[in-house]
């Protein structure tokens, strides 16, 4: 099993203080891109989420996620488009379950640890993750017919498998030194 000690270097101060604001801050703007689909846009924001969990560890992952959610739930407009989903709203809002994921995926990306092939398969466990409990959410508040969200899901599947690649590219050469047994 490898190290999943982040590299020195992201894990010394400040970047340990700033990593899980910095991280809610990168997934904020991977909303900025987004492409419209239903049930939800496919957006960048866990591209962000997944570079802020492998590069500075499973602890700041998860608190980008949570941030970023709590950001949310208080109103700001962070969300897709600039939308947002105060308190109670974020409860009926048919796509909550996704940001409310970002927390157990940005955790999850902290397994990361260098290797293209672990990575990619990491990455990809964290997206399904987020798109599991995302659409378990949308049939709980949306009534969404289960053939509509299977096809949804699968649709979304190459965007995950992109996205989980490139931030195994972006992650390898940093995290590649870590020490395996």
């Amino acid at each position: 099993m490898a190290s999943s000690t982040p590299p020195r270097l992201l894990t010394s101060s400040p970047w340990r203080h700033l990593a899980g604001p910095l991280g809610a801050a990168a997934v904020w703007a991977g909303g900025l891109v987004a492409v419209p689909m239903v049930p939800a846009p496919v957006t960048l924001q866990t591209l962000g989420l997944l570079l802020t969990g492998a590069l500075f560890g499973a602890r700041a992952g998860g608190l980008a996620g949570a941030l970023f959610l709590g950001a949310v739930l208080a109103g700001a407009p962070i969300l897709s488009g600039g939308a947002s989903a105060p308190g109670a709203v974020f409860l009926d809002l048919g796509t909550g379950g996704f940001v409310l994921a970002f927390v157990l995926g940005g955790a999850l990306a902290g397994l990361a640890d260098g290797r293209f092939r672990h990575d990619v398969m990491v990455f990809l466990g964290a997206h399904l993750a987020i798109l599991i409990v995302g659409f378990a959410w949308l049939f709980l508040r949306a009534d969404l017919p289960l053939g509509d969200g299977a096809a949804s899901l699968i649709g979304l599947l190459p965007g995950a498998l992109a996205k989980s690649a490139a931030a195994a590219l972006f992650v390898r050469p940093l995290l590649a030194h870590r020490e395996r047994p």
